[in-house]
């Protein structure tokens, strides 16, 4: 299968030199990456190039910033399909109104940042590609209202699952709910375990069962 993974924060520019940005590294959708390349798929990886260290063995596309990243996807998408795209990617919901061309200068008593929405850029990779299985991540600070929120979100962006994931519990160990379109929930208790469900819906999909979801795969 042909698979497009996306990892990494997009950057905003304040000035020349300072962003801003979350504090997400890419680990998980580098080791997505990693797995299904040594599972035999043919992998393209579109990564923030902060989050790589040794990458030898896979198609690598490099971006930093919000506006990179958007052009680099989009431009992908029309030029090429992917039977699955997983985004994992922790875009920016903001930006600057008006960023700096400069440095502002340090030393000012109190500096005010106006900030205004950006694109949904799930919303252009669904629209890009209609056809492929789309599994997108959505991440609340609480469990609390997390199903309900990413289910939302799968909904709206047309995915075929999302993986939901509460900060409160990323800071003790991984822990993600995988959901499908059914709205039927699997506690993911591990990296290892997200990659063994996620490469079992591929696999599915590959064997052109429709509506893998509904395979009791999540039951």
């Amino acid at each position: 299968m042909k698979i497009l993974i996306t990892a990494g924060a997009t950057w905003v520019k304040i000035d020349a030199v300072r962003i801003l940005t979350n504090r997400f590294t890419g680990k998980t959708g580098l080791y997505l990456a990693k797995e299904f390349k040594k599972n035999g798929h043919k992998v393209k990886l579109l990564v923030n190039s902060h989050c790589l260290d040794e990458i030898r063995d896979r198609q690598v596309i490099t971006y930093q910033y919000f506006d990179e990243f958007k052009k680099a996807i989009n431009k992908l998408l029309k030029q090429e399909y992917f039977d699955v795209i997983i985004h994992t990617a922790a875009v920016s919901d903001y930006k600057l109104k008006n960023s700096k061309s400069g440095k502002i200068a340090s030393g000012k008593k109190q500096i005010t940042l106006k900030l205004v929405p950006v694109p949904k850029i799930i919303k252009s990779i669904r629209s890009l590609a209609k056809k492929s299985l789309l599994i997108q991540f959505k991440l609340e600070t609480k469990r609390e209202g997390l199903i309900e929120a990413a289910y939302a979100s799968l909904k709206s962006n047309k995915s075929d699952y999302v993986v939901a994931n509460a900060l409160d519990d990323l800071s003790k160990a991984y822990r993600a709910f995988l959901i499908d379109k059914d709205k039927k929930v699997k506690l993911i208790r591990s990296k290892q375990a997200l990659f063994t469900t996620i490469h079992k819906i591929v696999n599915l999909s590959q064997n052109n069962k429709i509506k893998v979801y509904n395979y009791g795969l999540l039951d």
